[in-house]
């Protein structure tokens, strides 16, 4: 048995977007290969206080939280594996889910027992919580395998002196859910989504608003309020978190994903856009590349605002070249199922 264990977040909490998800679900399609078990999410961002203070000390009394429900599932957890068993911690060296406490209470009490992470941050968000290697190798040294989702990533948990062998790189998933069919060809004024709000670049997005006003942009700003930004701009509705059913049909109802980032190492918002038909416009970062190709994506640099306005006037201008984008988008997602995700698992499986 495959125990599963994911950190739930408040932002992702029921929908496809999280690790959660994706561990329900393989335990749902193959229920005698895994076991979901799922953190509580203590860290709810919409009710955290602004004053610092205050919102410190409800940070620490999270932690705690956290820290104290980890303890007990490990101790829970050594009580019902064995030494066939692999358990799977699939939110490894983020610093608000403390699963190395998971890792070496196990390590310690069931030492035969395969330890294997999911590591989905990028490398900034990993420099910034472990300057020292000597913690970072801490948290990885009981590890056996430590899975990405992109080659960025592998490349730069390698540089960081982590053996080849302990690494699989494998993809971001998309549930069958997204794949739409019966795209439909565009002559009108182009829709244009852009979702997302890990390392987005939200100064630039403002700029390529600015400077295609022929264009219509829903912009999906999650828990901030972005209206006083984006106030100038008529040709922009802002989106509030919503179910994601709803999310669902403000992307059925556009024809181009804009993906303005500053890094990706493996990004839901891309399999799932991909997956509903949309031509793809992304920053050139990260593993973009691991999931896109210039059949479905128009590659642009991250620091001209040019490539993107270029991009938008192509497929504004070629309702064609912007038909056969989509189809190739939604084609190539296909590749990044739920079952082909339990597949490279089950290549490593001894």
């Amino acid at each position: 048995m495959i125990f599963l264990i994911s950190q739930e977040w408040s932002n992702t909490s029921e929908n496809h977007a999280g690790m959660k998800y994706l561990c329900n679900k393989l335990q749902e399609l193959y229920p005698d290969v895994y076991k979901s078990l799922v953190i509580p999410c203590y860290f709810c961002d919409n009710r955290l206080y602004s004053n610092r203070i205050v919102r410190m000390f409800q940070l620490l009394r999270a932690r705690c939280k956290s820290l104290m429900y980890c303890r007990r599932l490990s101790k829970k957890l050594c009580t019902a594996i064995n030494s066939r068993d692999v358990v799977f911690l699939m939110e490894y060296l983020e610093r608000l889910s403390p699963m190395n406490l998971i890792a070496a209470y196990v390590h310690k009490s069931k030492p035969s027992v395969c330890l294997w992470a999911m590591v989905h941050l990028v490398p900034a968000k990993i420099d910034a919580s472990f300057l020292k290697n000597k913690e970072f190798f801490r948290w990885l040294n009981d590890i056996k395998l430590i899975f990405t989702l992109g080659h960025t990533l592998s490349d730069y948990l390698t540089s960081r002196g982590i053996l080849e062998n302990k690494l699989v790189t494998s993809f971001h998933y998309v549930d069958k859910y997204y794949l739409k069919k019966n795209i439909q060809p565009n002559n009108g004024r182009v829709k244009i989504i852009a979702m997302g709000n890990q390392m987005r670049n939200i100064k630039l997005l403002r700029k390529i608003v600015g400077e295609n006003l022929n264009a219509d942009f829903t912009i999906c700003q999650g828990v901030v309020d972005m209206s006083a930004f984006f106030s100038e701009f008529d040709n922009v509705r802002l989106i509030p978190y919503v179910a994601e059913s709803d999310l669902r049909n403000y992307m059925d109802e556009s024809d181009i994903s804009l993906n303005v980032m500053e890094d990706t190492i493996g990004s839901n918002v891309i399999v799932t856009s991909m997956a509903m038909g949309l031509a793809m416009i992304c920053s050139d970062v990260g593993s973009i590349r691991d999931y896109c190709d210039e059949s479905n994506t128009i590659f642009c640099n991250n620091n001209c605002v040019e490539d993107f306005s270029n991009a938008i006037k192509k497929l504004s201008e070629d309702s064609d070249l912007l038909y056969s984008m989509r189809l190739s988008a939604q084609h190539k997602a296909m590749l990044f199922s739920i079952e082909n995700f339990h597949k490279d698992i089950q290549k490593k499986v001894v």
